[in-house]
């Protein structure tokens, strides 16, 4: 599991299990490239299949090198439109798929949680969801590497107070997370004056050291992954595909997605 990290990104401590994972940032951080990537990565190395929803299909899918080959195969896109759509879809998925699942992603929760009337209907989607995501890691080996971790990205809420309170109510189910960013010191860089993008992305999860990477777009949206030295270390370096496998397994960096969103 290597974004299995981001979902994937940094490394597991010992006794620590794979943790749901909250990524949250702003319209343009990347949340849906991350996401997709995550679920090639897990794809390539798991026999069992990753399940990618959206509340509609990626405007592209960027490349994800060698783990691209026949890795997307393996994933399965479902767009459910509305929320009561997605709520009716995740409740069947123990029927749709006899077969257990290695990853759940979902991709743009706040849009359907805009249409929820009540702050009882957002905590019926995520219970659901994590009930979802438990049920097939108990179809899989007891092993943590084989667990089905769930990942949700989340637009960083407006203004609005019902937003808010949104994300309040998610944060209970979720407690692992993961911001995205523009990284300010990075404008400079040429890559980014030729329409290419720079992101801070910060992992936090229960028991476990909080984790920094810069994430890079070239203009192509070719994506390239930077750890940033920890505040108590000095030592940092390209994440590697152990460290990515991580992300997957904490809920951020294991899928990278496509398009920037």
């Amino acid at each position: 599991m290597a974004l299995e990290s981001m979902l994937l990104l940094g490394d597991i401590p010992a006794g620590l299990r794979p943790q749901p994972l909250l990524l949250l940032g702003p319209a343009g951080s990347g949340r849906s490239a991350l996401l997709f990537r995550a679920a090639l990565v897990r794809a390539a190395s798991s026999p069992a299949r990753v399940l990618f929803l959206a509340p509609r299909p990626l405007e592209r899918l960027p490349g994800g090198g060698t783990a691209a080959a026949g890795a997307i195969q393996r994933i399965h896109f479902l767009y459910p439109p509305c929320l009561r759509e997605l709520l009716q879809l995740v409740a069947s998925l123990h029927e749709t798929f006899s077969s257990s699942l290695s990853l759940i992603v979902l991709d743009g929760l706040e849009e359907y949680l805009g249409s929820c009337s009540s702050s009882s209907e957002v905590a019926h989607l995520m219970a659901l969801l994590l009930d979802t995501a438990n049920h097939f890691k108990q179809k899989l080996s007891t092993d943590s590497a084989a667990s089905c971790p769930l990942i949700v990205s989340m637009k960083y809420p407006g203004e609005a107070l019902e937003e808010e309170e949104h994300l309040s109510i998610v944060e209970r189910y979720i407690s692992a997370r993961c911001w995205l960013h523009p990284d300010a010191e990075e404008h400079s860089n040429p890559d980014v004056q030729d329409g290419g993008k720079v992101i801070k992305a910060c992992l936090s999860r229960p028991g476990a050291k909080d984790q920094e990477w810069l994430v890079r777009f070239d203009p192509q949206g070719n994506m390239t992954i930077s750890s940033l030295p920890c505040r108590c270390e000095t030592d940092s370096g390209t994440v590697s595909g152990k460290a990515e496998e991580h992300l997957v397994a904490s809920g951020f960096l294991s899928l990278n997605s496509g398009g920037l969103q």
